[in-house]
This record gives structure tokens, sequence and C-alpha cells, in this order.
């Protein structure tokens, strides 16, 4: 039972009539009803402009317009409440079109029992209704269920095929590092190649460069797996961010000066130390910084900006004069198993996952990161996070 009045509009010219069905709606004793009356199509029609009945009980007969005139112009304003027809007897055909054109039910005038059947009559058609929203509702909601399990699947499939190719991709790529180490080693076990002599100093070289590759991709995949577990904790102290860029210049420059890239980097006087896990933000700038290094053709320029946004919360740019990323490309940059490389400047592979991993330090840090590029017009990568870190509830645990 609803606990509310139902709203009942009872179109019937007769008032007498009005009267005896009205008292007999109101005898009903699973719901409550309010009744409205008027006696024309017409009146009924303005009323149910302006007010949200519940149901409809009609006559036939009216002045004017008739009964079905009422119900043709309910389907036509797409109104679904109960519609039940008051019908005299031998207008069969009548109440059969109206069941057709969607009336709940049809009561006999002259029928004896009529004032005792009205009351059950309204409740069924109530309860009816009720039943087939539900039904819709359910229905809906289905269909809504299945559209995001098919979607949900597509996105498992793609994931699947993505994982795939990362592991294929992943094997491959630290296989060659591998050999390029076993090989190496073998020429000077072998006696084939002097480590004293400048050749083999290159030999060694290459190892060395090798097992830096093959540490970066093996690095990649344990904090992957920690931050998909959940399990990367940040120690958190006040840093000053500037000397960690200096940091990070210092350690990348031997790389630029190879491809006589150049670095600007201005100090700003009084600029905010910041709460963060100083070596997760180091490695979060390394990685940029790196691939800006390994996506700027020689002789380009890498500038690292810091600006204050707002009063509590700072702002890092790493801009570079590289090959740029195709629009269509920025929101994949930051996707797990996702490699976005422009295929103009050949450069070493890796995981892949070093701009998801960023992405993920970066948000457990309580902040954003972004990319703005075009191609061939260089890339910006942008981060911005709070001066000072609070613990939120989620992360208490």
């Amino acid at each position: 039972m609803i606990k509310s009045s139902l709203q009942v509009l009872l179109v019937e010219d007769n008032p007498d009539h009005a009267v005896l069905v009205r008292s007999a709606i109101l005898k009903s004793r699973t719901q409550k009803y309010e009744v409205d009356s008027c006696i024309s199509v017409e009146e009924a029609i303005e009323k149910l402009k302006t007010n949200p009945y519940n149901m409809i009980i009609s006559d036939f007969h009216l002045p004017g317009k008739n009964g079905l005139d009422l119900l043709d112009w309910l389907n036509s304003e797409k109104i679904d409440i109960p519609f039940i027809m008051l019908t005299g007897s031998g207008d069969e055909k009548t109440a059969v079109k109206a069941i057709q054109n969607g009336a709940y039910n049809y009561l006999i005038k002259d029928d004896p029992a009529l004032f005792d059947v009205i009351p059950h009559a309204v409740d069924e058609a109530f309860l009816r209704y009720l039943a087939e929203q539900q039904k819709e509702r359910y229905e809906r909601e289905i269909r809504e269920k299945n559209v995001a399990l098919e979607k949900a699947n597509r996105e498992l499939k793609k994931l699947d095929q993505l994982k795939s190719d990362f592991i294929s991709s992943v094997s491959h790529d630290i296989r060659t590092p591998l050999n390029s180490v076993q090989e190496s080693i073998a020429l000077l076990l072998d006696g084939i190649v002097d480590q004293k002599t400048e050749k083999g100093t290159k030999v060694l070289e290459i190892a060395q460069r090798n097992v830096k590759r093959l540490t970066d991709m093996i690095n990649d995949l344990l904090d992957f797996s920690k931050l998909e577990a959940g399990k990367m904790k940040l120690h958190i102290g006040s840093s000053d961010i500037q000397i960690l860029v200096d940091e990070v210049i210092g350690n990348l420059k031997v790389l630029a000066d190879k491809k006589s890239i150049s670095f600007k980097f201005d100090l700003i006087e009084n600029f905010p130390k910041i709460d963060c896990d100083a070596e997760r933000l180091l490695q979060v700038m390394t990685n940029l910084v790196g691939n800006a290094i390994k996506f700027t053709p020689d002789k380009g320029t890498i500038s690292i900006s810091l600006e204050k946004a707002g009063t509590d919360r700072i702002k890092m740019i790493v801009a570079d004069t590289g090959v740029g990323i195709a629009k269509e490309n920025l929101d994949r940059v930051f996707e797990r198993f996702e490699q976005v490389r422009e295929k103009t400047i050949k450069t070493s592979p890796g995981t892949g996952l070093g701009l998801s991993i960023c992405k993920e330090l970066v948000r457990l840090h309580h902040g954003e990161i972004w990319a703005e590029s075009e191609l061939g017009h260089g890339s910006r990568f942008i981060i911005q996070m709070p001066i000072h870190y609070s613990v939120r509830e989620e992360e208490k645990n």
C-alpha cells in the first residue's frame, strides 16, 4: 500500500452518478484515494496539464468529445497512467476499442453491482500499473547492465590482448640486451677481445648500457606490480623541488650532451618546499626528462619550469622541442601496456610502463599529470600537486 493518497481524476457529466462513483472509490480498503472530478474531455485535458494524477476514470458519453477521444489524447501526449472506461450496456465495441487503445479496464454503468466492483477495479488497475512499471524498470536495468557488461567484456578482451602483446614485447625487449651482455662477456672470456684495449673498453661499455636497460625494465615491472597490488607506500617528507630538478638534470646531462640537447631551468627565489616522497618524485621527473631527451632531435631544448597553482598547489612543466605526440594518442600515453611512440626518431625499446607508473605515483601524492602536444611541435608534460600532503581516509588502512 502506498502511504500517500493517490489522485484520481473522474470525468463524468452526470453529477449524481459522479457522487456515487466517488463514494465507491473511497471505499477501497487497500489504498487511500482522493478524487477530483470534471464534466468534459476539454476540462480533463486542462486539469491533466497542471495536476499529477495517478489514474483516470472516464465515462464514454460526454458533452463534445467522448472518453475514447480523451484516451487518444493521452496516447498522443505519451501520458502513461491507468485509464478505466465507464460504458453503458450495448457499448461492448466501444469497450473493446478502449482496451485496444490502452485502457486498463472497462465497467458497465448499468451493472447493478457496479459500485461494489469499482473499488476492486480501481485497486487492481493501480496494482497492475505498478507491476508494469516495475517490470519496465527491471527490463531497462537489465538492458543497461547488458550494455555495461558487453562494454566491460570488450575492455577485458582489449586488456587481455594488450597484456599478451605486452608480455611478448617485454620478453623480446629483455632478451635483446641480455643476449648482448652474454655476447660481450663471451668475447672477453674467450680471449677474442682484450679488455685492456680500446675495443675491449667499447665491449664493456656496450655490456654496461644493456645491463642498465635490463635494470630499468625490471624496476618498471616491480613498481608496476606494487602499484597494481596497492602495496606502494610513500615516505613523505619536506623537500625542495628545485634541488630535485637540479639532481635530475645532473643525472641526465651525459645523455643530453650526446645529442647536444640543452636544458633550460631558472631557479625561483623563495619557492615553497613541498611534502612528497623525494625518491618517487625524482623517479617521475627522471622519466619525464628522460623521455624528453629520447624524443627530442639533436640540438634541441628541454625546458623545466615551476610555478605556484593557487595558494596550496604547485605546477611543474617539462617541455621539449621534440617530435610531439599526435592528438589522438594523448589520452593513451599514460595507459597501461601502451607504447605511443612516433617513428621519426629511433629509440631503445622499453616496457611502455614508465608513464603509467608516473601517473600512479603522482596520484598517490594527490596530484594530477597530463600531456599537451601537437605532432611536430614538441610536448609538454604537466604535474600539479599539493604543497602539503595529508593522508586521506581511504589511505589510513
